[in-house]
């Protein structure tokens, strides 16, 4: 196999007095191969171009020209850039940690509680609904002042005022029962001229009870207003007032209602003298309905 042209145009010849050629222009392109001198601003052609070798001459200089040199053999990483600052930490994602879950029983139990109470407030809703308790209906029926004594000097009243309520129960399956009554009486509307407790009683269903007591007042101060109709030998009318209160609850069977304050209000009614000097005096006319507050 004969050398090529390029060879023989490459290397100098051994003649100690022939020149050596003068190096090829640095290459503008990408392979190339270092200068024999060492210098790494001038790079070669690593081989001609075909169609050179195919002529069998060599050019001065070959290679592919480019508007930027062409870069270093060698490959290096580009430098690091400097900041004027630290980068920034990597970010870690923390996550809190879930609680875990409670226990299978706990929720049962939990659920079933739950469960009990919606069940027994929808079946007291029901019977509720069913029953519709209804607040009882009270009426006057007879109110009588006797012993009565005024003194002018220091303006105070004794008697006995004796009353009668006639109370209904209008439920038609429900009873009710009536703890802690309290009635009073008193001058319009002044004060309680006396307040006293009464026994507690109970009502059926449809049932109807007649509720008689006796209030006796000593020495109660009576305003100038209300003392008019009770000075001696008068005469004439006073208004008066009845009051009760007690806690009512109706039952049915094993269900109940809770407890609730009940107030009764007989107001204004008209109680007359029976004659000059007397010391008694009744209400006369038909059972007075009364207000009811529950």
């Amino acid at each position: 196999m004969q050398p090529s042209s390029s060879s023989s145009s490459a290397h100098p010849p051994d003649h100690p007095n022939s020149k050596p050629p003068a190096p090829p222009a640095p290459a503008m392109g990408y392979p190339a191969n270092p200068a024999p001198n060492g210098n790494p601003s001038a790079y070669f052609a690593a081989a001609p171009p075909a169609a050179a070798a195919a002529n069998g001459s060599a050019p001065a200089s070959f290679g592919v020209a480019y508007p930027y040199p062409a870069p270093p053999h060698h490959h290096h990483p580009p430098p690091h850039h400097h900041y004027p600052y630290p980068p920034p930490p990597p970010t870690h994602h923390h996550y809190a940690a879930h609680p875990p879950p409670p226990p299978t029983c706990l929720r049962r139990l939990l659920a079933a509680v739950v469960g009990a109470f919606l069940l027994l407030g929808a079946a007291t809703f029901i019977v509720w609904l069913l029953l519709r308790p209804r607040a009882p209906a009270f009426s006057l029926t007879s109110l009588a002042l006797s012993r009565v004594a005024y003194s002018p000097a220091n303006s105070s009243l004794s008697a006995s005022f004796d009353a009668a309520l006639l109370a209904a129960n209008p439920n038609a399956k429900l009873s009710v029962a009536y703890f802690s009554p309290l009635a009073s009486v008193s001058f319009a509307p002044s004060s309680p001229l006396a307040v006293a407790s009464l026994a507690p009683f109970g009502q059926g269903p449809g049932n109807t009870t007649t509720i008689a007591f006796r209030l006796v007042v000593e020495d109660a101060y009576v305003g100038p207003d209300d003392a008019a109709a009770l000075k001696t030998g008068a005469g004439g009318a006073v208004d008066v007032e009845v009051r009760l209160m007690a806690v009512a609850v109706f039952d049915r069977g094993g269900w109940r209602t809770r407890r609730r304050v009940m107030r009764v209000m007989c107001d204004g009614v008209k109680v007359v003298f029976r004659g000059k000097n007397s010391t008694e005096a009744a209400f006369d006319g038909p059972p007075r309905r009364c207000d009811v507050v529950l």
